[in-house]
């Protein structure tokens, strides 16, 4: 199949092409990216999703302004579907109501591409839902061994070292709104299907993201995966300790235990008068400080570490620390222009959570709310560890 515009909207289905008369069907759209993502017969070459054109090849149309390229770009690049596979769309036919060519290309390595959590393949001219077997055949492209922490299993730990109560409960109301629950899967292979468990030889094992969101006690088996409050009563850590808090539990509850200390240790300090009104500002933004702690949880190094998460609040600081230097893609320019993502299970299962709302702007959001709350710059350090000191509103 040739590259050119005319060519691929003219073209028939296939493994690597899917056309849809409309571009209103959100999930099925994603469904089609997925599978064009995940590339089941490892062709190693672009998909493509052929918007405003029916099944026989006519073309019907859909809308090609900038607009509507816009909001098809930002639903292919939400949370919805992760990791956000490399697309890119262009107008066939420019005007109100043209073809719209979505180029889809494989997701160079597992982690397989999943959309609300459930992996789809294109299998001839079809899209339909992973089974067990695809996924398998999905992962051996990437040994065990490279994989990222989060999704190799752990070996010491057992599936009943999950919430399986809780689980169960989760996969009763998905599989009882799923429209196509006959095809849906059986309990452990759900499990798998959403990189909470993995099939090894001594059997079904969780994953470390499986144990730290889903574990009854994650610290049993990851001991590093806490989180160290201190508040000081000074200027440095030399100061006396007037608070401290040890932080444990699953990682969205040590989120939830974080943000609470964070809030109740934030003061309002005099910001000018407002005619007779004496007005009154943050220390800091509670956002940014939240902000920084899903940072602090979601990015950090879990591995080949015991040290925890710190989060230090001294009298004119805050200073968040934790294992791991600026990783991959991340690492580059300034800290928050680039994302990557160390651990890409756990930021899947908390933005399912509701933990994590945007992917790749948290940091510059940090930097604008604190520009509005009229505090210094962030001052960041990555060596082995990551430290992000906040300062003080003046």
């Amino acid at each position: 199949m040739s590259d050119a515009p005319g060519n691929i909207a003219c073209a028939e289905e296939s493994e690597r092409l899917e056309r849809k008369q409309t571009d209103r069907d959100a999930d099925s759209v994603l469904q089609a990216t997925c599978a064009l993502a995940n590339d089941l017969g490892d062709s190693r070459r672009p998909g493509y999703l052929v918007l405003g054109v029916d099944k026989t090849g006519v073309a019907v149309g859909v809308d090609t302004s900038d607009e509507a390229i816009q909001r098809l770009v930002n639903r292919l690049t939400s949370t919805r579907i992760l990791p956000n596979p490399s697309i890119s769309v262009t107008p066939h036919t420019p005007g109100p109501r043209g073809v719209l060519l979505v180029r889809v290309d494989p997701y160079p390595v597992p982690p397989v591409v999943l959309v609300d959590g459930v992996a789809w393949v294109r299998v001839g001219a079809t899209t339909r839902r992973a089974t067990e077997a695809d996924l398998v055949r999905l992962r051996e492209r990437r040994p065990e061994n490279a994989m990222p922490f989060d999704q190799r299993a752990v070996a010491a730990a057992s599936v009943d070292d999950l919430n399986v109560v809780l689980l169960r409960k989760k996969y009763d109301e998905v599989a009882g709104t799923d429209a196509e629950s006959g095809t849906f899967p059986a309990f452990e292979n759900w499990l798998a299907q959403k990189e909470i468990t993995r099939r090894t030889p001594a059997g079904w094992r969780p994953t470390g993201a499986g144990l730290l969101i889903h574990g009854l006690a994650p610290q049993m088996f990851v001991p590093g995966a806490t989180v160290e409050f201190v508040r000081y009563g000074g200027m440095d850590f030399d100061a006396p300790v007037a608070a401290r808090k040890t932080i444990i539990g699953t990682l969205p509850d040590q989120m939830d235990s974080l943000w609470a200390q964070l809030q109740a240790h934030l003061v309002e300090v005099p910001a000018g008068t407002d005619g007779i009104r004496s007005l009154y500002a943050p220390q800091y933004p509670l956002e940014a400080l939240k902000e920084l702690a899903r940072n602090l949880l979601q990015h950090r190094l879990y591995e080949g570490t015991n040290a925890p998460g710190r989060v230090s609040w001294m009298e004119d600081r805050v200073v968040f620390n934790n294992p791991g230097a600026r990783f991959g893609g991340a690492s580059e320019g300034e800290f928050g222009a680039h994302s990557d993502y160390r651990n890409p299970t756990i930021t899947r299962f908390l933005v399912e959570t509701g933990h994590v709302e945007r992917l790749g702007r948290g940091i510059r959001r940090v930097r604008a709310a604190l520009e509005a709350n009229k505090n210094p710059p962030l001052e960041v350090e990555s060596d082995g560890f990551l430290t992000v000191t906040v300062w003080r509103r003046p």
